[in-house]
């Protein structure tokens, strides 16, 4: 008896030491980042609303009620960071300037397509990043409602919601296997995948459109993410 406990010991930590290294493997624990909360928004006006109608007045010698002007933002303001609490995301922002980024960005921040606008300049608003717990994998758990803020480099912070959520964009490659395809952004993902690209083009609205990969080969599809503004 004496014989058999001195086996069972070793072979009992050894499935213990196997077991902590499976739950490390797992990411058990949400993404945690280095960077500071983004604060509450300011109360300037960062996306330029409609006019507002004069209002009619029973009194034809009222004067009819000013038309508000809406405050641009200026042009060389652009997003520094974006955080969806709810999630834990809380990354950089950077505009890609190259193919190259397009196609295959660093992962050191979300990027915004080359060809696509800064947010808060009334229209859409493309920005994709690796599926890493750092970046945006978190974006598998987002949920409808889900707040977003976006931190610009005045100081600025423009609030949007999750409006919709489209897994599984296709895709379709017909590369071989054994050599993972890189999650390109799909604007440059080429033949098959108009549905994709479609995201990419400019809207008559301020959008913001998230995307991330949902896994190593390009036949997995795509997670596309459509925000709007919080009014």
């Amino acid at each position: 008896m004496r014989h058999r406990s001195g086996l069972l010991l070793p072979l009992i930590l050894a499935l213990a030491g196997v077991a902590l290294i499976v739950a490390g493997s797992l990411d058990l624990d949400p993404p945690s980042s280095s960077l500071p909360p983004i604060p509450d928004p300011s109360s300037q006006v960062a996306v330029a609303s409609p006019s507002r109608e004069p209002t009619a007045s029973a009194d034809a010698t009222a004067t009819a009620e000013p038309t508000p002007t809406p405050t641009p933002i200026p042009a060389d303001w652009v997003a520094v960071q974006m955080q969806i609490e709810s999630v834990g995301v809380n990354v950089l922002v950077k505009q890609s300037t190259s193919g190259g980024v397009d196609d295959f960005p660093p992962d050191d921040a979300a990027y915004i397509l080359r060809n696509s606008s800064q947010p808060g300049r009334g229209t859409n608003s493309y920005v994709f990043a690796h599926a890493l717990v750092s970046l945006f994998k978190p974006l598998w758990n987002v949920q409808l409602g889900d707040e977003v803020r976006v931190l610009m480099s005045d100081g600025v912070v423009l609030r949007y919601v999750i409006t919709e959520v489209r897994p599984n964009v296709s895709c379709p490659d017909d590369r071989e296997a054994p050599h993972p395809n890189p999650p390109l952004a799909l604007k440059y993902a080429g033949p098959g995948c108009e549905e994709g690209a479609a995201w990419t083009q400019p809207t008559d609205h301020e959008r913001l459109t998230l995307q991330t990969s949902q896994g190593f080969n390009r036949n997995y599809g795509e997670l596309i993410l459509i925000a709007e503004p919080i009014s």
